[in-house]
């Protein structure tokens, strides 16, 4: 509003920052692979909170599209890929649980960011929000970053890992590691083209229904609290069926939901489907994840979800740009929202297919022994 910026314009920050983590987060994954995951960590959190400060004195476009490049490819995916890496070295089982507990606490968090904003925004200005929101991020992140270390004997089996032969990488997985990468890599970029429509907008579209802009900022912070019980629960659900069968349920129940916030018309209606999207949503990140770790080896899991998670923020940058410029074109969501919905199905048949495929695998494999 204060630079007469467009939805499109703005909407590109988003695209920008999330191409940026993608780029970041395959660098960053093959830091913490390579050595440890700490360092990583402690760089992201400074490159995080600077950009915050430096986006409290923006003034033009290019700018506000440089900073959040800036906050993506060097603060937020030194957060993202090596952390869950992490995680998931930690634990073989329940490995589902751990993973979704550690996401879940990024979805909390994800919904309080943008809900706190709003009310620093209404009550000191954007500069100062920004400018909060970067020291906060500073003086609380830092600590913290102290207690993450690398699980005992991690070097080790990443070393025997490494050395391992293809009959014996083919017999531990039932997909070529890379393959599995570049599978679950365009099933992560239609997702998240359906996701981050909703992401981006959810907000915009509950305003332009007649919603209040705090009580419409409660959209956004719903969809994340829900989705913190949503990856915990899809994360135990996937230690019981498996992560690819958990991701194909999760994006199939985001696919169908996705058109229906432009249906919604009242408060009530709003904060209703926020949840219930909230918790589908999140699946489908717990499960992307998860699967990750159960199709590649230790060794390049950091790697692998950092490749996989440029992809699909490319997708969520993707989604919440054609949003936008899609409105500034027809002066609705609805075009938008139907074109998410088509992504997400697209989406859900390449993850149908993948499971599929690693149903046929195993039972080749199995079919000699049985003989």
């Amino acid at each position: 509003a204060d630079f007469g910026w467009l939805r499109g314009e703005t909407s590109f920050a988003y695209m920008a920052g999330a191409i940026a983590m993608g780029l970041g987060g395959i660098g960053m994954g093959y830091l913490s692979d390579r050595y440890s995951t700490r360092p990583v960590v402690v760089l992201g959190i400074f490159c995080l909170g600077g950009a915050l400060l430096l986006l409290a004195t923006q003034s033009a476009l290019w700018q506000f599209y440089l900073y959040y490049g800036l906050l993506g490819g060097f603060g937020s995916s030194a957060l993202d890929a090596p952390l869950l890496s992490n995680v998931g070295n930690w634990f073989n089982r329940n490995k589902g649980l751990a993973l979704g507990l550690a996401l879940a606490g990024r979805a909390l968090g994800q919904g309080l960011v943008p809900f706190t904003a709003g009310l620093l925004i209404a009550s000191y200005g954007w500069r100062d929000a920004y400018a909060i929101l970067g020291i906060i991020c500073i003086a609380g992140m830092l600590p913290l970053a102290f207690i993450v270390r690398n699980p005992p004997g991690l070097a080790e089996a990443k070393e025997v890992s490494r050395r391992a032969t293809a009959a014996e990488q083919q017999a531990a997985y039932p997909v070529p590691p890379k393959l599995a990468v570049a599978w679950l890599s365009g099933a992560g970029l239609f997702c998240c083209i359906c996701m981050g429509t909703a992401m981006v907008h959810a907000v915009a579209i509950a305003e332009d229904a007649g919603i209040g802009a705090r009580e419409a900022a409660g959209v956004i912070l719903l969809i994340y609290v829900s989705g913190f019980f949503g990856r915990i629960a899809f994360g135990k659900l996937s230690d019981h069926i498996g992560g690819i069968r958990s991701y194909l349920l999760a994006s199939f129940g985001q696919t169908v939901l996705i058109y229906w916030f432009t249906q919604m018309q009242s408060l009530a209606g709003f904060y209703g489907h926020a949840v219930v999207f909230g918790f589908f949503m999140s699946g489908v990140m717990t499960g992307l994840i998860v699967c990750v770790r159960e199709l590649t080896p230790v060794h390049m899991r950091g790697t692998s979800i950092g490749i996989v998670f440029l992809v699909a923020w490319i997708g969520m940058g993707l989604g919440g740009y054609q949003a936008g410029l899609l409105f500034d074109w027809s002066g609705a969501y609805s075009i938008s929202y139907a074109a998410a919905a088509a992504m997400g199905t697209v989406n859900v048949v390449i993850v149908g297919v993948l499971y599929f495929y690693v149903r046929q695998r195993i039972a080749l494999v199995k079919q000699p022994l049985a003989a």
